[in-house]
């Protein structure tokens, strides 16, 4: 049995878990988007059309997984949907229709609970509108990010701040507690039962940026409470001292996670929205060194690059919309420094921040499309295209502009579950 393994930020990538956009996303109206944390409503076919488009690319350097596919293989056998319905029970109004649930094959369960299950004919809920749901459609899943984070070999599990985002928590923590070749060994956050009003937390707010330093976001998503439980729960779990820097970010839409402004990139390189992370007025970080006794000492540094530096970790700033304080905010927008890495130095993210592009190129990125690497042929030979591996530092590009209206880039849509760990 295969189980979970990442101890970095750019480890070469070898799984990850990803959710392709379907009918929940168009089942929302324009009323109902800023419930369901859109910063608009999308089109499925043009958000579809960008997103096949990062799928097919990670696919050629990992191995890429649909989340539906492994929760229906996790819902194969009859105690297990019993167990995980019972679960959502607790969040849905399904009690009196687990019989029928329990009927559906694993395939169909899995994809009704994503994009949504009407509610029972006849009942009060269907008969007082169009738009009743047992279980609502989930327009949010294919953020596959912000549900869970996976350090080392053991999983967060995310107490998300909003309700509309707690069943996908639900659906992580099950696959990754049932799935054979998903294994965690453990759980340092149960965030569908630990969460209440104090203690709040999500992937997007979580970087792993070596085996005993995390980086952790202190949000509007994630509570101050939450990251010194995670501190030292891990230091606990791991059996060794584990240093957490939390960054206090304004409770704002623009960076409603840690990795809307800062994303690790290289061994010595990250990607950052300048005004929070190296301006005058950048975010206070707070170094919490947790002992496996269950301690916790908390000092303030500088800001989060001079701590980590104080930690033995060293990156170059390089700024989202380049020197520019105009294109920064524009291109933070649209995540612009939400890239994710799928090996040392070698990038994804979107086509349309054209400014960051720039700053990339300037130090050392080649900047490649991700059609380029798809249409490259099997096997390459003479004259075609080089793959990823014949490049040093590489950005590769895909369009999103409509996924990012969503509100998130390529790390919130990737879920790495296993890296290789680095020299």
């Amino acid at each position: 049995m295969a189980g979970l393994r990442v101890s970095s930020e750019i480890g070469t990538l070898r799984r990850v878990v990803l959710h392709t956009p379907g009918p929940e996303i168009e089942a929302m109206t324009p009323k109902e988007a800023e419930d369901d944390l859109y910063n608009d409503i999308i089109p499925l076919a043009a958000v579809r059309a960008e997103y096949d488009v990062l799928k097919a690319f990670l696919g050629t350097v990992a191995e890429a997984r649909e989340l539906v596919e492994l929760l229906a293989e996790s819902l194969a056998g009859r105690g297990d949907r019993f167990e995980f319905l019972t679960a959502l029970s607790g969040l849905c109004p399904i009690k009196g229709r687990i019989e029928e649930l329990m009927a559906m094959a694993p395939a169909a369960l899995a994809r009704a609970v994503i994009e949504g299950l009407p509610a029972e004919p006849g009942s009060l809920a269907a008969r007082a509108g169009p738009r009743g749901f047992s279980m609502r459609p989930l327009p949010n899943a294919y953020f596959m990010r912000d549900s869970a984070a996976v350090v080392r070999d053991r999983l967060v599990s995310s107490a998300t701040a909003f309700d509309v985002r707690l069943i996908e928590s639900i659906i992580t923590r099950f696959v990754f507690g049932h799935h054979p070749d998903f294994l965690a060994k453990g759980l340092l956050v149960d965030g569908p039962r630990e969460r209440n009003r104090f203690v709040t937390i999500e992937g997007g707010d979580i970087l792993v940026l070596s085996p005993t330093v995390l980086a952790v976001g202190v949000s509007e998503r994630t509570t101050a409470d939450a990251v010194e439980r995670l501190a030292i729960e891990a230091a606990r779990s791991f059996g060794e001292p584990m240093t957490v820097f939390a960054v206090l970010l304004p409770k704002e839409r623009y960076c409603i996670h840690l990795d809307m402004v800062f994303t690790a990139i290289d061994r010595d390189a990250a990607l950052v929205y300048a005004p929070l992370v190296t301006g005058p007025r950048r975010a206070r970080a707070l170094r919490v060194d947790a002992g496996r006794d269950g301690s916790a000492r908390i000092s303030e540094e500088e800001g989060l690059l001079q701590g980590l530096w104080g930690a033995g970790i060293d990156l170059e700033p390089i700024a989202c919309g380049g020197g520019d304080p105009l294109h920064q905010e524009r291109e933070q927008w649209w995540s612009g420094a939400n890239s994710f890495a799928f090996a040392p130095g070698k990038i994804v993210m979107y086509s349309c921040n054209v400014r960051t592009l720039e700053a990339l190129s300037e130090h050392g990125f080649e900047v490649k499309g991700a059609r380029e690497f798809l249409a490259r042929p099997a096997g390459g030979g003479p004259g075609s295209p080089l793959g990823v591996e014949g490049y040093g530092r590489l950005a590769v590009t895909f369009d999103g502009i409509e996924l990012a209206r969503g509100g998130g880039g390529a790390r919130c849509m990737t879920l790495p579950v296993e890296r290789e760990e680095l020299d």
